[in-house]
This record gives structure tokens, sequence and C-alpha cells, in this order.
């Protein structure tokens, strides 16, 4: 990047420019749940907004004035500020007689009308995380193998539920191996950073809670072994939650009682998942199953409470409720660390384990989280 090109300074901002108001507005109610958004109706208003305050990526409708779609795209891709910024293009049927005339320009994907909201969602995050994944090929092992390794576990997994095949718990075992790496080594930071924006909640969400998992871990005396069960652990925990609908996976405000409902199937879907593989170890079916339970009994799904929590559970449930609240979601940003153990120090003492939440709360002190 050159000295003259602007930076992105929010890696969630979609801008779509687009000068039909009305299919503007239905993206952009489409989208809203997922990411931060700047309509645009006129393309050379766009082209100067756009360089001025660069995007992460650029949705292009065929509806476009006072330019059309592929001189927008050779416009764009030639101003250094734009040049990378990846742009998709929305054509108004299979036979869009512009479609062609994109591909050429510059268009890094499309996708025809009439769409799911779920296949814009897709073509947008393939193309945000592949420039996030990029990043991660600057650095060091094992940070970089971390990194690289859970995101193929988690794209494997992706795939095997579609097809109803499973993952053997050796491989993710294998994969978990960098994560341990890092955290005996106390170099483990830049997993955190690089999973931070990226387009995948439930894998940013659950590589967070393997690293955090495991670091409380390491400081309760587990070693390589059992590291390697908390980081796999944490890294499945939520699988299940690639089958939750994502109007309901990243609705911003309150779920209503079936929609609960419908979240809380996560859970026996991952054991479910789990089960299929034949392998898995039953420390980390516990992890799974049992994170969402509280030592009062309030948890779910089995309303587990007190000495019926094992071990794992109980850490399980500190770190998910932590990285819970300091996850970056389009709809609020990360709360701050200082902010969410006082939540769970000072509010959740029915819920969580003291020893575990104090113990944590050294963790995050030493590694410079917490303050």
């Amino acid at each position: 990047m050159s000295a003259e090109t602007p930076a992105i300074s929010n890696k969630r901002l979609v801008a779509v420019v687009d000068s039909s108001a009305a299919h503007r507005q239905k993206v952009c109610a489409a989208l809203m749940s997922y990411y931060d958004l700047k309509p645009i109706g006129d393309a050379k208003e766009a082209l100067a907004s756009l360089s001025a305050d660069p995007p992460a990526l650029i949705l292009l409708h065929a509806t476009l004035e006072p330019m059309s779609a592929p001189e927008f795209i050779r416009e764009a891709l030639a101003r250094d500020a734009l040049k990378n910024t990846p742009i998709i293009y929305i054509a108004e049927n299979e036979i869009d007689p512009q479609m062609d005339a994109v591909k050429e320009a510059g268009a890094d994907g499309v996708v025809t009308k009439p769409y799911p909201r779920s296949v814009l969602t897709r073509s947008i995050s393939a193309q945000l995380n592949t420039s996030i994944e990029k990043e991660w090929e600057a650095l060091p092992d094992p940070q970089r193998g971390a990194l690289q390794k859970s995101i193929a576990v988690f794209n494997t997994i992706s795939d095997a539920l579609a097809t109803g095949e499973t993952l053997a718990f050796e491989s993710v075992k294998d994969n978990c191996q960098p994560l341990v790496e890092a955290i005996e080594n106390n170099d483990f930071k830049a997993i955190l950073d690089g999973v931070r924006n990226h387009d995948d909640y439930t894998y940013a969400h659950s590589m967070r809670v393997a690293t955090l998992l495991s670091l409380l871990g390491h400081a309760a005396g587990f070693k390589n072994d059992d590291q390697l069960l908390l980081a796999s652990g944490g890294l499945l925990h939520d699988v299940g939650k690639m089958m939750i609908p994502h109007n309901i996976l990243n609705k911003p405000g309150k779920l209503t009682e079936e929609e609960f409902t419908v979240m809380k199937s996560h859970v026996p879907e991952t054991v479910e998942y789990l089960k299929s593989a034949g392998d898995i170890p039953k420390g980390v079916f516990i992890i799974a199953e049992q994170h969402h339970e509280k030592i009062d009994g309030t948890g779910y799904p089995h309303n587990l409470q007190g000495t019926a929590l094992n071990e794992l559970a109980r850490m399980a449930a500190v770190v998910d409720v932590f990285s819970a609240l300091t996850d970056r979601r389009v709809y609020k940003p990360p709360m701050e660390a200082g902010k969410a153990m006082g939540i769970m120090t000072d509010e959740m003492t029915s819920h969580l384990d003291p020893h575990y939440v104090k113990l944590f709360r050294k963790v995050l002190m030493d590694a410079d989280i917490l303050s």
C-alpha cells in the first residue's frame, strides 16, 4: 500500500452502489445484521466518496447512473485507494447484457437476481475472508499455523455438514497443536487479533474460545495432551451453530422465545455431529454439551446444578461468556475486557464458577489483556 493509499478503517464496511433506490434499500435491509453499510445512488459520487473512505467491499448493481457498471469497475480499479477492493456485481438476470463486460473489467464475483439472502452473504463473506486470511501469511509460526489449520478444520466441517460426512478427531487435534504451542510460548495474541475481523462469526468465536480456554488450562496446570483436548473442545463447541439460520444467529435485538428455542438447539446439534464422528474424547463432548449450563441450575440443555457440572464445563462456561461479551458483532462493538470481567464477577456469581472466574481474571492480567 502506498503512502497515498487510504487505509481501510472499517474492515466490515460494504458499499452498496446502486441507482435503484428500491433495490438499494432491499440489499441494505438484507445485510444490516451482518455488515456496516454505505449506500450510494450515484456512480460518480460513489467513486469520489469511496476513494476517500475505502470500503472492505463494493456491491455494484446493474442499474447504475450516470455510467455503466463496467466503466465504474475500470475507473475504481484504476484508483490506488480502490485497486485492491473486491467488487461483486449484482446482475439483473442470467442473460444480463453487461455480464461478460463486468467480468472482463475485473469484477471479483457475480450474484444473479433473483437471489436468496444466503447467496449474497456467502458471496460477500468469501471475498472478505480471503483478504483477512491472506494477512495471516505474514505471521510467524506457530500463529500462522494455528489460524490456517483451524480455519481448514472449520471449512471441512461446514462441507461435511452439507454432505453428511464427518471429520476424524485426530485431524482436529493435530491442527490444534500450533495453537497449544503458541499458548505454551506465551505468544498467542496474534491469533486473537487474526480472527477479530473474520467474517464467519461462529469460527471467530470458536477460535477465541479455543485460545482462551487453552490459556486458562495452561494456568490450571493442564499439560500438552489435555491442552489439545481443551483447544479441540473450544474449536468444536459451537459447530451446531452452522445449522442455525443467520437471521437468528445475527439478530441485533433480543430473541423471541421461539427464536431462543432455535438458538439453544445448537447444543444438541453439536453433540449429534460429534457422536457421528465416533472417536471424539469424552472431554470434548462435555465442553460442547455443558458450556451453557450454570451452577445454579438455570442453564441449558439439562439444567445441571452444582457438582453435576464437570470441571471442563465450568472452565468452558467462563471463557464462552467472556468471549461472547467481548466478541465484535456488526450490531455492537466489542466490550472492553475490564467491563466484561466486571459483569462476570459482580452479576453472574450464581452462574459461573468463582474459582475459574478468579483464575481467568489473573490469566488475562498476566497476558496484558486486562489491566
